[in-house]
């Protein structure tokens, strides 16, 4: 039997789930880089959610706590596959790459596509994660900071950190392909 109180607990909690599960897979999507994985991150992330979710205090942001948890759960799986094998690259594409009639030119655009995800792979957690949700999620530096665990400055000047250190190793690439002028 279920009193009133667990019972709007669980439509509130259903209610996160439904708002928040797509961009929350794509998130952790975007780090593991495998649909099944990705999945099953999902799938871990609001399990652990609805089990911290009676213990919530006051009116928390909700979005800011999935992505804590995500990004915790993910952190976790991704440590765990480094013991047999090199992480994956944390970022895929947002776009197709479109075919323009020029093989030569889609090609060049790929393999720079490539080399920048390897290059946001590269970057410190902290930096690479802030980017990722400001960048691909469009979270706000007050939610980043709260997912991650630090100050709205810091969010902020990880994700400054991260820019900086992409567009420094890019700068040539980017401006020949009209993306970047100085």
């Amino acid at each position: 039997m279920t009193d009133s109180a667990g019972s709007t607990r669980g439509t509130v909690f259903e209610d996160l789930v439904t708002r928040h599960q797509a961009e929350i897979y794509a998130y952790i999507y975007r780090m593991v880089r495998h649909d099944g994985e990705a999945q099953d991150l999902c799938q871990e992330t609001f399990l652990r959610a609805f089990r911290a979710f009676s213990g919530l205090q006051g009116t928390p942001n909700y979005r800011a706590w999935l992505y804590r948890i995500a990004t915790n759960t993910t952190l976790n799986a991704l440590r765990r596959r480094r013991t047999g094998e090199r992480a994956a690259a944390t970022l895929t594409r947002a776009q197709p790459v479109a075919v323009d009639g020029d093989p030569a030119g889609d090609l060049d655009r790929r393999d720079l596509l490539d080399r920048i995800e390897a290059a946001i792979a590269a970057l410190p957690v902290k930096q690479r994660l802030a980017l990722t949700q400001r960048r691909f999620q469009g979270l706000g530096y007050a939610e980043i900071a709260e997912s991650l665990g630090m100050s709205e400055d810091a969010a902020r000047a990880n994700v400054y950190q991260a820019v900086r250190k992409l567009r420094a190793q890019f700068a040539a690439e980017l401006e020949e392909v009209g993306l970047c002028r100085n």
